[in-house]
């Protein structure tokens, strides 16, 4: 029993590390839109595809705990879905200042109530 336990906090700490992570990513996404609204222009090779695979990496760990996530009280698998979608978008759509301010900040927000809500569950 007790290596089981060890098990699972371990399980724990790595979910944990994981929201934390993807935490970031969002504030990166808004440092990044932010940037690109006051007309900085961002290189695909250099700046936009090393983040959307860092992003995508670090939902791809996260789908590895989906089981646990969805046995959440306020989480279902289409949530779940998007949630993965608007990060995913919102990871690209950052880089664009003709990107709707509106749509952004919709999903921005949705994604970190989602978050949070995570993050004090887990």
């Amino acid at each position: 029993m007790k290596d089981f336990n060890i098990f699972l906090e371990g399980k724990c700490r790595i979910l944990r590390y994981n929201i934390e992570s993807l935490i970031d990513d969002i504030k990166k996404i808004e440092a990044y839109y932010d940037a690109a609204r006051t007309g900085r222009e961002f290189n695909f090779v250099l700046d936009i595809q090393p983040f959307t695979e860092q992003v995508d990496a670090h939902l791809s760990e996260l789908m590895t705990h989906k089981t646990e996530i969805l046995k959440l009280p306020l989480m279902n698998e289409l949530k779940m879905k998007l949630f993965i979608l608007h990060i995913r978008e919102l990871s690209v759509e950052c880089f664009f200042e003709k990107t709707s301010k509106k749509v952004f900040i919709d999903k921005l927000k949705a994604v970190q109530h989602d978050l949070h809500y995570l993050e004090r569950k887990l």
